[in-house]
């Protein structure tokens, strides 16, 4: 009996933890709901759920299909609502892994350089895209979902999504609350022209990609520390340093509080560096 006790067990600790264990939702206000990807688990980014009288919209990222399992289900826990719709906010090129499991019946809502970077993978795209340019909104009972193509920051082209009823933002990986964050595929000088347009939207609440449910003032802190990090890149590359003698003397110690910094910060001022290197020229 023993042995059978122990023998269950071991079988138990190695199913993998249930799709709708990956997610944790959390309520914004009727209808709208931060899905937060648990750490530890299959879960790859946090997601914005939007519920209206005839369906629902799910806001995201990185979507594998384990992922996209996880939430439906988290969405079952707090709507009846069908989703009928996902908004890919961006995606990386090379990665087919993610963002083309999409399920039947759903329609996949995304920029048109996301759309270019899917359409451009090997693996075949063979799921209702409906892509645009500039913005689009959508009208879901009584909320408004405002998605803006705000180009190049993040990636080669990144939405946001606003609730103006709720003065809620989904905003990806535009911002890591409380992180430095991974700028390594980014466009600088874009990337801080995408935060001010954040800013500029006085969101109450704010979904990232990663990490808790923020406010402006995490935005704010964010982009003082972007702004400072560019500042340093900048000052080695008027100063004429080569990326090795910036990598071993680039100095922020202001900013070692912030999670990941000695994970990302490398990659992070080596791309910045290449990127700026051509517009900017050293002082004589």
């Amino acid at each position: 009996m023993r042995a059978l006790t122990i023998l269950l067990l071991l079988l138990t600790l190695a199913v993998p933890a249930g799709a709708g264990e990956l997610y944790g939702p959390r309520r914004i206000a009727d209808g709208v709901f931060a899905l937060l990807a648990k750490p530890g688990t299959e879960a790859t980014a946090n997601a914005l759920l939007v519920a209206g009288d005839h369906g629902a919209v799910i806001v995201g990222e990185h979507f594998t299909a384990r992922s996209i399992e996880g939430l439906l289900q988290a969405t079952a826990e707090v709507t009846d609502q069908p989703v009928r719709q996902m908004v890919l906010v961006h995606h990386h090129r090379g990665y087919t892994h993610v963002d083309f499991d999409f399920p039947p019946g759903i329609e996949v809502i995304t920029g048109w350089q996301s759309w270019q970077a899917l359409a451009s993978e090997a693996r075949q795209v063979d799921f209702p895209v409906f892509f645009f340019r500039e913005g689009l909104t959508l009208r879901l009972g009584g909320r408004t979902l405002v998605l803006s193509n705000l180009g190049p920051a993040h990636t080669n082209g990144d939405l946001v999504a606003f609730i103006p009823e709720t003065k809620t933002l989904y905003c990806g990986d535009l911002f890591y609350p409380a992180s430095v964050g991974y700028l390594a595929e980014g466009f600088m000088q874009e990337w801080v022209l995408a935060l001010e347009f954040l800013q500029s939207l006085e969101a109450d609440r704010i979904v990232a990609g990663t990490g808790p449910v923020s406010d402006g003032r995490a935005l704010a802190d964010f982009t003082t520390f972007f702004r400072a990090f560019l500042t340093e890149v900048i000052r080695h590359l008027e100063a004429g340093h080569s990326l090795r003698q910036t990598l071993n003397d680039f100095h922020m110690a202001e900013w070692r509080h912030r999670q990941d910094y000695d994970r990302y910060m490398a990659a992070n001022i080596e791309h910045a560096y290449n990127q700026l290197k051509n517009s900017i020229s050293p002082k004589k």
